[in-house]
């Protein structure tokens, strides 16, 4: 809910207020959070940096996932999955072949898919209705997989701002935010809006800020 620093005796503390009105007291901070959210938190302690961060832009995106009989698939599935050029106005931006890409997905002589809608090009899909969604997957699934058949069932998880966009001048805005980072000492910012969307990304980001905020204390 809030995030202060308190300084008494050359120690500065990091005080934390959460949203059910506890209140913590931390040597150190990682914000593992979307950009906009550790811009609010931060705007008290440092307005250039909090400027920076909600500066980020996101988009919003919804993911279906559809479970078929192996059998109503005509296509191989020879792959882990394909990407939409934007051209082609569908409403499909890609789709992961989950239980071809990771195991135990789906048992034997069953598909699950993961389509992928909406993204910074077509933010309006994501506001439809989940019975609308599923039906535009599915027809482009039709005709994209040769699938011959409804779904067992279908999933749709909506994810607000959570894509954050990398445009031109992200990697200038990227460095601004670490040098004004280095001016809290015992702060460190993790996640995907920085260095990159991936989970592997992510998993790095958040090791580079534990590493930081160990130095720190050591």
């Amino acid at each position: 809910e809030s995030l202060a620093r308190h300084t008494a005796d050359a120690v500065t503390s990091w005080i934390i207020r959460t949203a059910r009105n506890e209140t913590f007291v931390a040597d150190a901070v990682c914000l593992a959070l979307p950009a906009f959210v550790s811009a609010r938190l931060l705007r008290r302690l440092d307005v250039e940096l909090a400027s920076e961060l909600a500066a980020i832009p996101y988009a919003s995106s919804a993911t279906i996932n559809l479970a078929y009989k192996r059998e109503d698939i005509r296509h191989r599935l020879n792959g882990f999955g394909f990407v939409v050029p934007f051209i082609e106005k569908r409403t499909v931006m890609a789709c992961t072949f989950s239980s071809v890409k990771f195991s135990n997905r789906a048992p034997d002589g069953y598909v699950l898919l993961r389509a992928f809608v909406g993204g910074a090009l077509q933010p309006e899909l994501v506001e439809l209705e989940d019975t609308e969604l599923i039906s535009r997957v599915e027809q482009d699934l039709r005709e994209l997989l040769r699938v011959q058949s409804s779904p067992i069932f279908a999933e749709v998880s909506k994810w607000e701002r959570s894509m954050p966009q990398y445009f031109v001048g992200h990697v200038d805005r990227v460095r601004d935010i670490t040098n004004r980072e280095k001016g809290l000492p015992g702060l460190a910012l993790a996640g995907n809006a920085f260095n990159g969307p991936g989970i592997p990304d992510c998993i790095r980001s958040g090791e580079s800020a534990a590493d930081k905020l160990l130095d720190s204390l050591l």
